[in-house]
């Protein structure tokens, strides 16, 4: 067979390099932290590329690559990709949207959790030997009996409505397309956006990063929800206005938020959440557990083969 070389821009689960090498494939691995201009002295090899989203592969990258046919994205997101420059220029774009499905999930209710029962703020305390404020403002407030609205209903909403019924909360969901049949399947309820803001105790985002949903969360729909509600985003920083998250969180109108996505990642030092109590910050681990990585690694390896080899690869984007 022959002899392809594929580049990985960030690492991946050592399964997919080996998955890779065992087919043959020369596998060439950028340096951890290496961004555009790394990848464009790589680019004229590469028969197929493998990205988690860190180097963005713009038009340049791909007219400086003539033998490249498959880009596999890491994961579900692929903003950080031309996909306009791609379809012009027959290159494949594939992603891996089911293996990582429970996992962000599972993150998304982790951050609920932490913010009802102020998990990262006793932490916190206990180390710093606060321990009598477990009678004062670490007392938290259950799950159970509030309203969490779902903010997107693809495979991680309805992963994570599935999760959140066994803590017998009420459920609302809104999306451009309704799904009757997980609304039957889970008992949730679609409403318009508004109306879920202001019904909802529970925020949590699960849309894709477009510009359709640049700021669908903004300061008019902050305004929109109750006083004192909280709110998750596991999915893509550019969906919520980060500015106007900063100012409900400081009159106090948002109570907390759980955020393991921002605007600018990594998240700059004069990042005002960097100095609030409550909000819980992680740094894009939504998909970063054990089992997800090494189901993306071996997914996103195989689809780049699958296209090397003639074949329609699973999930195609482009």
């Amino acid at each position: 067979m022959p002899q392809w070389t594929i580049v990985i821009t960030e690492p991946i689960n050592e399964a997919g390099v080996r998955l890779l090498e065992e087919r043959g494939v020369k596998v060439v691995a950028l340096p951890t932290g290496a961004k555009e201009d790394a990848l464009l002295r790589v680019a004229p090899e590469a028969d197929g590329l493998i990205t988690r989203g860190g180097v963005n592969v713009n038009r340049g990258m791909m007219e400086a690559s003539p033998r490249l046919r498959a880009i596999g994205v890491h994961g579900i997101g692929c903003d950080h990709v031309d996909l306009a420059a791609a379809r012009e220029l027959g290159k494949v774009v594939l992603n891996t949207p089911d293996a990582l499905t429970v996992t962000v999930a599972e993150m998304a209710v982790a951050l609920m959790l932490s913010m009802t029962r102020r998990v990262a703020s006793a932490d916190k305390a206990v180390r710093a030997g606060g321990w009598a404020r477990k009678y004062g403002d670490l007392i938290g407030a259950e799950l159970m009996g509030k309203t969490v609205g779902l903010v997107g209903m693809g495979r991680i909403g309805a992963a994570t409505a599935r999760r959140l019924r066994a803590f017998d909360v009420n459920l609302l969901y809104w999306s451009r397309t309704r799904h009757k049949e997980i609304e039957e399947e889970i008992g949730i309820e679609w409403a318009e956006l508004p109306a879920l803001l202001a019904r909802s105790d529970v925020i949590s985002i699960h849309l894709p990063g477009s510009p359709e949903t640049h700021h669908i969360i903004g300061a008019k729909e902050l305004s929109q929800m109750r006083r004192g509600a909280m709110i998750v985003n596991t999915a893509r920083g550019r969906v919520i206005d980060e500015a106007a998250l900063v100012e409900a969180l400081r009159s106090g109108h948002i109570s907390s938020a759980g955020l393991d996505v921002f605007e600018l990642e990594p998240i700059k030092p004069d990042n005002p959440l960097l100095g609030m109590d409550n909000v819980v910050l992680t740094p894009h681990l939504g998909a970063s557990s054990l089992e997800a990585m090494r189901r993306m690694a071996t997914q996103v390896a195989k689809g780049v083969l699958d296209t090397l080899e003639g074949r329609e690869p699973p999930n195609r984007v482009t």
